[in-house]
């Protein structure tokens, strides 16, 4: 009796049990249910995204919001007062010297990064093809990189020794009697800013370029030569178009760091060689005009933007890929 008791009251049990089980929504709360795989995934994700998003926001979004908001106030009395006026970028392109020089630091830029990059090309050529060993391939490599470890200060003020008066250029051509007194045209002008520049950004255009020219496959070039083609053709058809887009990478980094440099333009480029990037010191510093020297970096920013994409269009017109 007792047997048929429990057996009765295990099935009420159960019964009871699987009634609850089908009761219980499907979706119930997540306490109670163990996430699912895609979920982990899903959260894992966010976790390693978490990091670079905050950095950019922090590091990126930030800054440009406040610049953009000081370039729309004011200065009164050394006090700067938020607005949300024009009148910063309307100055920058009416009144002398600011689009002045802001055009002439834009052509310099220009001038060091096409310089760079006709001086890299053949460099980053030689290393890439005609190089055969992998030592004599490091130590040219050793050779481009060997200039970063000297400070960039002394390798500007080095050209300053070089082309002053008494450097070493004046010092040659006095003791070859080609000239009775020293030469001054070699320096504190635009030529000796742009020259300053095109020897400190060389290498950035030279490993970009030569990143280009080392992925192009050894077998088209051989395939190319087995079928007649000159040396001349190898170069125009196969190596040129392919080494655009590691050209065009090197001439956008060069320029930019040229056109933001200011450590060139004060140490041997003179009254005649200000940079736009000299203004803005003076503008921070001794002018305390923060709203106006906001207005040149959001211009700035916006010509490297418009420097990028149009270097980007012709890549694209231009570039060859296998």
């Amino acid at each position: 009796m007792m047997h048929g008791t429990s057996s009765e009251v295990a099935g009420s049990m159960t019964g009871e049990t699987l009634a609850a089980l089908r009761s219980t929504p499907r979706n119930a709360p997540a306490s109670r249910r163990a996430p699912s795989h895609r979920a982990l995934i899903r959260r894992q994700t966010l976790l390693w995204l978490l990091p670079p998003v905050a950095w950019f926001f922090v590091f990126m979004i930030v800054p440009y919001g406040l610049l953009l908001y000081y370039s729309l106030g004011s200065v009164e009395n050394v006090t700067f007062h938020p607005g949300f006026s024009a009148a910063n970028f309307v100055r920058l392109f009416t009144t002398e010297p600011y689009l002045s020089v802001l055009l002439k630091s834009l052509r310099i830029g220009l001038i060091a990064g096409i310089g760079a990059s006709l001086l890299g090309y053949p460099l980053a050529f030689a290393l890439a093809f005609h190089t055969s060993s992998e030592r004599a391939r490091f130590l040219v490599y050793l050779l481009i990189i060997a200039p970063w470890w000297a400070a960039y200060l002394v390798k500007a003020y080095a050209w300053k020794t070089i082309l002053g008066s008494h450097g070493l250029i004046n010092s040659a051509l006095l003791s070859t009697g080609l000239i009775a007194e020293p030469v001054t045209v070699l320096l504190y002008n635009e030529f000796s800013v742009c020259l300053t520049l095109v020897y400190i950004f060389t290498p950035f255009a030279a490993l970009s370029i030569y990143a280009s020219l080392e992925r192009i496959p050894t077998s088209t070039i051989e395939a190319a030569r087995d079928l007649g083609a000159s040396s001349w053709e190898i170069f125009s058809r196969i190596v040129w178009p392919l080494s655009v887009p590691g050209v065009v990478a090197g001439a956008i980094i060069t320029s930019s760091l040229a056109f933001g440099d200011f450590i060139a333009p004060a140490l041997v480029g003179g009254p005649s060689g200000v940079m736009i990037t000299n203004i803005v010191v003076n503008l921070l510093g001794v002018a305390f005009d923060w709203p106006m020297a906001a207005a040149i970096g959001v211009v700035t920013i916006v010509l490297g933007l418009i420097l990028i994409s149009v270097a980007q269009y012709f890549e694209h017109r231009t570039a060859v890929r296998l």
